[in-house]
């Protein structure tokens, strides 16, 4: 499927997708989140992509959602009618996706920004900056990023960095948690497709319930009911084929084969 404001490719088992607005620093429309949308959910239903990596075109990640449509709505205008509300939302569908690699080029501000929160892993350029920016333009943290970014990075950091909407450089987001990993500008991407394809080798139906128990564990207090969960999904994983095959791998000393070949 063709879309216009996003670039997509198949490399192995990883689905690259790449916001292409370069012009507008690829600043978040409504366009380009319904194909956001779109492909990684095609890529959820094909059993032959493992994991997704998600990039900017050009200098920048993701300048934040377009400021013309936010001076069309102060002004009465209407924006953007004819595009579809999603039925979930955005932390809701990466929650239930394949593992989602945020490959962070450039600018990501505000928008640009809580969108990874819930991304699995979240990789950055060198150059690249980031910014909780909502204050300094009138405006309040949306997408859970209240919720996520507190469990990343603590709470003293969260209200530092959005209270202060400053620009985080690369290295100090890496030592405060906000990214997994640093790579020079012209490494970053082949880095985040690597890791992805190390991810997307493992069997499908392990990861989404790895993704599962850390989504509805890590705020759970209760250490028994998160062993219960557990012991649930460990007894369901020893009845799969995927465990069957590492068992065999295991003894005949050969990497496992999730996926054939």
């Amino acid at each position: 499927m063709s879309y216009e404001t996003i670039l997509s490719e198949v490399r192995g088992r990883v689905g690259l997708i790449t916001m292409n607005r370069p012009d507008k620093l690829n600043a978040m429309s409504p366009e380009m989140d319904c194909d956001i949308r779109s492909q990684i959910a095609e890529w959820n239903a094909d059993d032959s992509i493992g994991a997704i990596v998600w990039t900017g075109a050009g200098r920048g990640f993701c300048a934040g959602a377009d400021i013309g449509r936010f001076e069309a709505r102060r002004d009465g205008q209407p924006t953007d009618e004819m595009i579809p509300t999603p039925q979930d939302s955005w932390h809701e569908m990466i929650k239930a996706s394949k593992p989602v690699i945020a490959a962070i080029n450039g600018v990501a501000v505000g928008e640009g920004l809580t969108r990874t929160l819930p991304c699995d892993v979240r990789v950055a350029a060198e150059s690249a900056r980031l910014s909780f920016r909502f204050v300094r333009v009138g405006l309040t943290p949306e997408f859970a990023s209240t919720h996520y970014a507190p469990h990343l990075i603590g709470m003293g950091r969260a209200l530092e960095y959005m209270l202060r909407g400053n620009m985080i450089p690369a290295n100090e987001a890496l030592s405060a948690g906000l990214v997994g990993y640093v790579h020079p500008d012209g490494e970053m991407l082949e880095e985040a497709v690597s890791l992805a394809a190390e991810i997307a080798d493992n069997p499908i139906w392990q990861m989404a319930q790895v993704k599962k128990l850390i989504h509805q564990n890590y705020i759970e207090h209760d250490v028994d009911k998160a062993l219960t969960d557990e012991g649930v999904i460990f007894r369901a994983a020893q009845d799969t084929d995927a465990h069957r095959e590492a068992l065999a791998a295991f003894r005949e000393r050969r990497q496992p084969r999730f996926h054939g070949g």
